[in-house]
């Protein structure tokens, strides 16, 4: 299935304008979409995320309240396009109590490749619209994406969160078994970091490999849900069967033999962490 064509981005001088939508509590209605740009075809996205729009713990709420910081990236059907969610805070509802939004916009592949869009910077403009639209509803503006100036190359800011072993471990497995599910032990980090280890783990693999992208989330979800994700990125050990694998984010040996005839993906791998120390 081709996606719309109304996800291709618009360049508006230096920026990129993006189609989105917004998940959370509605006023007397409860939770369902509260708002989305006009062009969007949201019925061949939101399905994607149907089931698990906060898949949010609840020592996760519990320890955070309203400063709950976590990312989501999902591949879209069309296969050339991500979408990435923000998790956060949403307005009251009706009664004054706390509620927990998703804010989503859609993301063509190329563009990232092309660096004329980047992770950090959807992320900073879904915040930003955010901060400047704190109760949107129905109908809202398309997203407008800061194109990328200067800066580190892609995947070049995943040697602050994953040492190369982790890394590499983490490559073979992909490659190794496609559909396998993998926790990431982050342990004492703040939520901003493990949302930028997986933005920098996102680019490196996916995107500067090549591997196929798979359903990520930068904090333990929900029992009920953690099988909707592939990765999960977590500061503790989440209870899971056994078709999940836990790896530390500071490993210092690899613990997978490397993949035959995958050699140039491994060296861009370790390309993005620069030259050894």
């Amino acid at each position: 299935m081709s996606a719309p064509a109304t996800t291709s981005p618009t360049p508006v001088g230096g920026a990129v304008v993006l189609e989105h939508w917004i998940w959370g509590s509605v006023p007397d209605r409860g939770y369902g979409v509260r708002a989305q740009s006009g062009g969007l075809n949201l019925g061949f996205y939101a399905p994607r995320l149907e089931g698990h729009y906060t898949p949010i713990r609840g020592d996760t709420v519990e320890a955070s309240g309203p400063n709950v910081d976590i990312a989501m990236i999902h591949p879209a059907s069309s296969g050339t396009e991500l979408l990435y969610s923000v998790l956060g805070p949403g307005p009251d509802d009706e009664r004054g109590r706390m509620t927990f939004a998703n804010h989503t916009a859609v993301i063509p592949v190329r563009a990232l490749r092309e660096r004329s869009l980047s992770l950090a910077a959807v992320d900073a403009a879904v915040r930003a619209f955010d901060h400047d639209h704190p109760e949107p509803l129905d109908a809202i503006p398309t997203l407008s994406v800061a194109r990328p100036v200067g800066g580190p190359a892609l995947g070049g800011e995943i040697g602050r969160y994953v040492t190369r072993a982790a890394a590499e471990t983490l490559l073979s497995r992909l490659l190794q078994e496609p559909e396998s599910r993998t926790l990431l032990l982050a342990r004492e980090t703040p939520p901003a970091d493990r949302r930028n280890a997986l933005t920098a783990l996102t680019e490196a693999l996916h995107l500067v490999c090549d591997v196929p992208f798979v359903t990520s989330i930068s904090d333990g979800p929900t029992a009920a849900q953690l099988n909707q994700f592939q990765f999960v990125v977590s500061p503790r050990g989440l209870r899971a069967d056994n078709t999940w694998a836990i790896l530390d984010s500071t490993l210092d040996a690899p613990t997978l033999p490397r993949v035959e005839d995958q050699g140039a993906r491994y060296d861009r791998l370790l390309e993005c962490f620069g030259p050894p120390a």
